[in-house]
């Protein structure tokens, strides 16, 4: 589970923000036990809410870019290449990305994070918490690794000092170290979905079929977009429209955008539900009817529908009335650069205001 990040200097953001998910009042969110000590209490939901490039998806983008540096493969060294800095301030560009998180794993809480610049990694740290104890796995700079004896990562340790535009923690998950694969578990389950306009809109359903389940068909029969059923006769999937001549079967090019977009967000969350993972939406209610927008955080919201306790980060426009004060966070810029606060930021220019200022201006003599 996701319990904080923190991000700094990365694309609108400047200064240090922080998001974080444990549930206040902790009687407010999902209980997760730990191997020592009380559970904690940690939110399903956080939602971030602003004016248009206030910084919302900067928040789910560095999330994102968060995963890729403890990815396996060429996702790590991919996501250094891409350092993309505060380029409203000439000295932020000389200075690194920062990203930290927290993560509860196997019943323990870490601490993980980095600092890097254009292809080279400059700091890099693992802290695990057991009894409030804080014990360092390893720390990175540009001097070297230093690491914990018993970690046994000294192997991977000299392997990184000669490679500056890779994680340890990557290393770990491509080399499925017993101590740093299952934190780099943990990351990997944070996924990326989209459900607003784009090229997934045109594909076929095919990539569905082998996936579909009931509660797949229960929920879009039950979603008012006047499907009855789905037809997986066949290689594909085509939902099943009652018309006055009977049942009729469309594929995915007569389907409305929201319904593909609904149909999109299911097909990774109901896996969610019953696997746990941190799911990450843009735009969540830009293509969703406000009904679907809330049944969708209802289904993350109930335990009982959510055993794995999935989490899912997400931006809106508009703020649902099915979150807790808790679960909002606000972007609002100040100085061109992004702020997440608690409280939202003061109103703007009005819709007819803006209109009446346009007024003024056409009436103003030119010289």
């Amino acid at each position: 589970m996701l319990l904080s990040f923190r991000v700094q200097n990365f694309r609108s953001v400047r200064d240090i923000q922080e998001l974080t998910l444990l549930a206040t009042p902790p009687d407010a969110g999902l209980p997760a036990p730990l191997l020592f000590g009380p559970a904690l209490h940690v939110s399903p939901l956080a939602g971030v809410f602003g004016a248009n490039a206030a910084g919302k998806s900067t928040v789910l983008r560095a999330l994102d870019t968060l995963r890729a540096l403890t990815a396996a493969g060429s996702d790590a060294r991919d996501a250094v290449r891409r350092f993309e800095p505060f380029r409203l301030d000439p000295a932020a560009r000389l200075l690194p990305t920062r990203f930290e998180a927290e993560v509860l794993a196997g019943g323990v809480r870490y601490v993980w994070g980095c600092a890097y610049k254009q292809g080279e990694i400059s700091g890099e740290w693992l802290h695990a918490y057991a009894r409030e104890r804080r014990t360092i796995w390893y720390e990175r700079d540009r001097g070297g690794v230093r690491t914990l004896p018993w970690a046994r990562l000294d192997g991977l340790a000299a392997v990184v000092a000669g490679d500056p535009d890779v994680t340890l923690l990557a290393l770990g998950a491509d080399a499925e170290h017993p101590r740093l694969a299952p934190v780099a578990a943990a990351f990997a389950a944070i996924v990326p979905v989209r459900v607003a306009p784009g090229p997934r809109l045109v594909r076929d359903l095919e990539h569905l079929a082998a996936g579909w389940t009931d509660e797949l068909t229960l929920l879009l029969a039950r979603a008012g977009l006047g499907i009855a059923g789905v037809d997986t006769d066949g290689d594909g999937v085509r939902l099943v429209h009652e018309a006055r001549t009977g049942p009729h079967p469309l594929g995915a090019y007569g389907e409305s955008d929201g319904t593909i977009a609904w149909l999109d967000l299911l097909a990774a969350l109901l896996p969610a539900l019953d696997r746990g993972g941190v799911l990450l939406v843009d735009d969540l209610d830009a293509m969703l009817h406000p009904s679907l927008t809330a049944e969708a955080l209802r289904l993350v919201g109930d335990p009982r529908l959510n055993p794995a306790q999935a989490q899912l980060v997400f931006t809106a426009r508009a703020v649902p009335p099915t979150t807790a004060e808790s679960q909002r966070w606000y972007a609002v810029k100040d100085d061109g650069a992004t702020r997440l606060r608690r409280e939202p930021g003061g109103p703007g220019l009005s819709p007819g205001e803006l209109a009446h200022e346009l007024w003024l201006a056409k009436r103003r003599p030119t010289v």
